[in-house]
């Protein structure tokens, strides 16, 4: 019954239990339900190299306290959306890892938002 949901609006679902995602085991194991990373086909994909500083900022922040933001290949957002992601994000008041793909958007973040963030967000792209 909640597959039928799941193959019906062919988006993540998530319930009080667990967390359904393309992913790996290793981000949070506890928590997720790991059915990737998927691929298409047998390709890799453009896959970015990785950012060593975001392992050393990790290992500052407390455990289980970091907020990640990451939303593939194939999403775009528009000024409206990404600046309300921006600032949602700032109103929280929690540290966060976001990881911007140069495509994802043609819009810059708002006026002063790094600024603002640096002291409990890392922003990667």
């Amino acid at each position: 019954m909640v597959f039928d949901s799941i193959k019906k609006n062919e988006k993540i679902f998530a319930s009080a239990d667990w967390l359904l995602c393309n992913s790996s085991y290793e981000l949070k194991p506890s928590d997720l339900l790991a059915i990737g990373p998927l691929l298409a086909g047998n390709q890799l994909g453009n896959l970015w190299p990785e950012d060593p500083t975001c392992f050393s900022w990790l290992d500052q922040q407390a455990p289980k306290s970091v907020i990640y933001l990451s939303f593939g290949s194939t999403t775009t957002f528009n000024e409206a959306q990404f600046h309300e992601l921006a600032l949602g994000l700032e109103l929280l008041n929690r540290p966060f890892l976001w990881v911007i793909r140069p495509d994802c958007t043609s819009s810059a973040l708002p006026n002063g938002f790094e600024d603002r963030v640096a002291d409990r967000g890392k922003i990667v792209g």
